[in-house]
């Protein structure tokens, strides 16, 4: 299905953008139900907010985790609610009236023992790029993010409006 999709696609640039901005969540939707399917205990959401929480710059507020993942802080709340039912977060009062996000012991365990199959998911995700075409593509995903940061801003000059 997703071959027909860009073959349609194919016949010019502006047809082509189309096809990557619909590929984009296609394949976000794919990779989620895939791996949610490896990794049962929590959602990949879930997974996500784990992991940049553990590389996001300091204070690790709830907006800040927000604004770093590119949610809302609501979106953040629910999730860390979630995960700290199961006991992967604790939420720390702060100051300004904020609340931080601590990864706990337990989270770190399930990260470890989780670490071979999404070792494996990742080989197999990539299995068909070398090295030169993952540094390529690393390099394309970094123009789109800045790409992404003109959308959003286009966006909030719509808003003014």
């Amino acid at each position: 299905m997703w071959k027909k999709l860009l073959e349609h696609y194919e016949c010019d640039t502006a047809h082509r953008k189309q096809a990557i901005f619909s590929s984009i969540f296609i394949l976000q939707n794919r990779m989620q139900t895939a791996c949610e399917k490896i990794q049962t205990e929590i959602s990949m959401k879930q997974w996500l907010l784990l992991a940049m929480t553990e590389i996001c710059p300091e204070p690790r507020t709830l907006t800040n985790i927000g604004t770093f993942m590119g949610c809302s802080r609501q979106n953040i709340k629910k999730l860390t609610l979630a995960l700290e039912k199961k006991g992967f977060v604790r939420l720390v009062p702060s100051g300004n009236n904020s609340v931080c996000v601590e990864v706990t012991n337990e989270a770190q365990s399930y990260i470890k023992k989780m670490g071979e199959k999404h070792m494996k998911a990742l080989n197999l995700l990539f299995a068909d790029f070398n090295e030169e075409e993952i540094r390529q593509l690393f390099s394309l995903y970094y123009k789109l993010h800045i790409g992404v940061e003109r959308l959003e801003t286009y966006a909030k000059d719509l808003d003014k409006i």
